[in-house]
């Protein structure tokens, strides 16, 4: 897999918890004992006698803003093999993984480390070329490639140049109708079980089914998770087709906390395989990361829209860049339940204990490096 750098973005000052990532430290310096610090460090006062005490208020959980990068050498040959690390580094990677976004198996075959947090993960040969051809013929065979939707992060979108693909819906009625694209996107489904670690759905028949009847399919709607917070859940998978000069503009895969609310559930884990070459233009590129992947066939991406509590990682905006020949991906969302409070008006349960989880407004000026006219999300 091709990966081309960027500038780095990497935190000042930070312990890094693999001993091959390139990150900077501070220049120590000696400084006189702020004031506020001095006047903090004297013994407080109680309340008055006969006031009762005011509990404390709870600390509010701030969602992490720092990048942490393997180091350029690494990214350039394609990425860091955790199998030819040390067990103490791959450990630690593997408890980031587990406690902040999805268990994977770092195991995998062919996997290889991007990024560390926030998590980017490759994939050489998660699909063979056959099984590849599959999926693109069975998609182009149902004739029900139509222009993309427009709902980025769980808001109407206006700009129709935002984007410009062609998709396929996986829809229980669509895999009932054609068994093959059934079966060509359950080897997708078979790969995605054998990466990702955890409670997963079950497999078999029954697994993909409304809340109220049993289904037929291995893919499950993620309504069903709604109803059950913490159950995990694959979301219908989707085929989409870019043709040449075609697009989708910066954008996450997560949703923000009022649509959370409303679906009862959040995808934490976005699984996006490319079915063919493309030897120059169609890169996804995770812009606040400042990296771009360029399609080889076969190969797929892993990382994490949100964190493990549900809350969504602005840091993993992306753009599928310009094709500049046809490009063909699938992608395939492991979406968790959501618990909602009725009178927390709505919004997940979540949204008490986070900084900033308001309803979102429309980001303002330049973030992280993302130009604003690029940012075609609220979040």
């Amino acid at each position: 897999m091709q990966v081309h750098l960027g500038r780095q973005c990497l935190p000042q000052g930070r312990s890094s918890p693999h001993p091959r990532c390139s990150v900077p430290t501070r220049s120590s310096r000696t400084s006189r004992p702020s004031p506020v610090v001095a006047q903090a460090a004297q013994p407080q006062q109680g309340p008055p006698q006969g006031q009762p005490q005011q509990p404390a208020k709870p600390k509010q959980w701030v969602p992490p803003r720092d990048i942490l990068k393997i180091s350029p050498a690494l990214l350039a040959t394609g990425g860091l093999d955790p199998s030819k690390d040390g067990p103490q580094a791959k450990a630690s990677f593997d408890a980031h993984l587990s406690g902040m976004f999805m268990p994977v198996n770092l195991d995998y075959p062919g996997l290889r480390i991007l990024n560390i947090d926030p998590p980017v993960i490759a994939v050489e040969e998660l699909l063979s070329e056959a099984e590849c051809d599959a999926i693109m013929d069975a998609a182009q065979a149902s004739g029900l490639m139509k222009q993309s939707g427009l709902g980025i992060g769980g808001y109407a979108v206006q700009d129709e140049n935002v984007r410009t693909s062609s998709t396929l819906a996986a829809t229980s009625e669509v895999l009932g109708k054609h068994p093959q694209l059934n079966a060509a996107l359950g080897v997708m489904l078979a790969r995605a079980r054998a990466l990702l670690r955890g409670p997963l759905p079950a497999d078999g028949p029954g697994a993909f089914a409304r809340p109220s009847a049993a289904g037929q399919f291995a893919f499950e709607l993620p309504q069903v998770a709604r109803y059950q917070p913490g159950k995990l859940a694959f979301e219908l998978p989707q085929v989409a087709r870019y043709q040449p000069g075609q697009h989708f503009l910066t954008h996450e895969d997560a949703f923000p906390p009022p649509v959370v609310a409303q679906k009862g559930y959040q995808r934490r884990a976005t699984l996006l395989c490319y079915l063919n070459e493309c030897a120059e233009g169609g890169a996804t590129r995770f812009d606040v990361l400042d990296i771009a992947v360029q399609p080889r066939k076969g190969s797929a991406l892993l990382f994490f829209p949100s964190f493990i509590n549900g809350v969504n990682d602005r840091r993993t905006l992306h753009t599928a860049q310009d094709a500049v020949s046809e490009k063909w991906v699938t992608q395939l969302w492991t979406s968790c339940g959501v618990a909602t409070l009725a009178h927390n008006n709505g919004l997940p349960s979540y949204v008490r204990g986070v900084k900033g989880a308001k309803v979102p407004q429309q980001p303002k000026g330049r973030k992280r490096g993302v130009p604003p006219q690029r940012v075609n999300t609220k979040v």
